[in-house]
């Protein structure tokens, strides 16, 4: 009889922890918005980039296409000379053009996958914590007290990126902050003009 009780009372408190266990791993699913152009059509931003050590900078331009509905990302120089764009296509960003500076493919595709998290929709997220969600990719969010997009986290051994994005008073950040590791490579925007 002993054994039996002994049994009982194990099984009952497997049953009860797993379905403690249940309910903590269940979260409500909700989506973000992409932080970019809600509602404009070009953002200017003043770049600073430093790559292995060297500084420049420039400028960016993100500009929404209303009639194709895609986006086109201009880098240029001070002056106006561009140096790269960019342009999307089902969701992904292609490089359209590319001065010498920017031939190399392990730029143009960090580059692309810097601007992607500014202008693509997050989509459903799952909360893992207050104001932290994560999407089924395992890139993390962090929303402010307003419920604006703060932080963007990807890991990874090597090329993982923290993006952080302040002050959305004019409608879009004015100023986001690319900051990688595993490579050298740190970009800091600054809104010029947003229309």
């Amino acid at each position: 009889m002993k054994i039996y009780l002994t049994i009982f009372f194990l099984l009952s408190n497997l049953l009860c922890h797993s379905i403690n266990i249940s309910k903590e791993g269940q979260s409500t699913s909700s989506e973000i918005e992409q932080p970019l152009l809600r509602g404009h059509k070009t953002a200017l931003y003043k770049a600073k980039m430093q790559v292995f050590g060297k500084v420049f900078s420039g400028l960016v331009l993100f500009k929404y296409n209303q009639s194709q509905k895609d986006y086109n990302i201009v880098l240029l120089t001070e002056v106006g000379i561009t140096l790269c764009e960019f342009y999307c296509v089902d969701n992904n960003i292609v490089v359209k053009k590319a001065s010498s500076l920017f031939q190399s493919k392990m730029a143009q595709k960090t580059l692309s996958e810097d601007f992607s998290y500014l202008i693509y929709n997050v989509g459903k997220v799952k909360k893992v914590a207050n104001g932290k969600y994560k999407n089924l990719q395992k890139i993390r969010y962090t929303l402010d007290v307003d419920g604006e997009l703060e932080q963007i986290r990807k890991r990874r051994l090597i090329n993982g990126v923290i993006v952080n994005l302040e002050d959305y008073s004019k409608g879009v950040p004015s100023g986001i902050h690319f900051k990688h590791r595993g490579i050298k490579f740190d970009m800091k925007l600054s809104l010029l003009k947003v229309s």
